[in-house]
């Protein structure tokens, strides 16, 4: 039998980014979830970029999100607002961030869980959205799965997506006496 660990799919996706993520959840670490969730975003676009591209651009954590992140009710958020969502987490650890200062993206603020999934309401603010943090793991989750799948149908975006993966932190099983 093989070990299934050591697939990078299996170990960086679904072992590390996505566990990671459940974890922070099960234990109501919503901040800790939605920071994992966006650092996910992230590295779903550096697998997504284009063969010689070194570096993560907005324009592909934008392009990815617009294309793979998805909720079950009507109101949605862009990709931009997604990102400014995630500088705003990721550098200061708030819903504020220079899109949504200059007006360019909604600030996104976090619930745990609702149905609807996510709420606007311009007659209370015209700036502010709020997204249930479970639903917004579950639409990343979603993402990651149709992406991976449309990914390794295209041959080459496949070995891209191969070559880059093996550059990933690993997590790999270390026994004492086996150095």
């Amino acid at each position: 039998m093989s070990d299934l660990s050591r697939d990078p799919i299996i170990n960086v996706v679904y072992n590390q980014i996505k566990r990671g993520i459940r974890v922070a959840l099960k234990n109501d670490c919503y901040a800790s979830a939605v920071i994992l969730i966006y650092s996910g975003i992230d590295t779903m676009a550096y697998l997504n970029m284009a063969e010689g591209q070194q570096d993560v651009t907005r324009d592909d954590f934008v392009q990815w999100a617009e294309e793979y992140i998805r909720f079950p009710c009507e109101e949605q958020v862009s990709g931009l607002e997604l990102y400014g969502a995630r500088c705003g987490m990721l550098h200061t650890h708030s819903v504020a961030s220079r899109l949504s200062r200059r007006g360019r993206a909604r600030q996104i603020g976090y619930m745990d869980r609702s149905v609807p999934e996510i709420c606007y309401n311009p007659s209370v603010s015209e700036d502010l959205v709020l997204v249930s943090v479970e639903a917004l793991a579950e639409a990343f989750f979603a993402g990651v799965d149709r992406f991976l799948v449309e990914t390794f149908a295209d041959e080459e975006k496949a070995r891209v997506a191969e070559q880059r993966l093996r550059t990933l932190v690993h997590q790999l099983p270390f026994k004492r006496g086996e150095e």
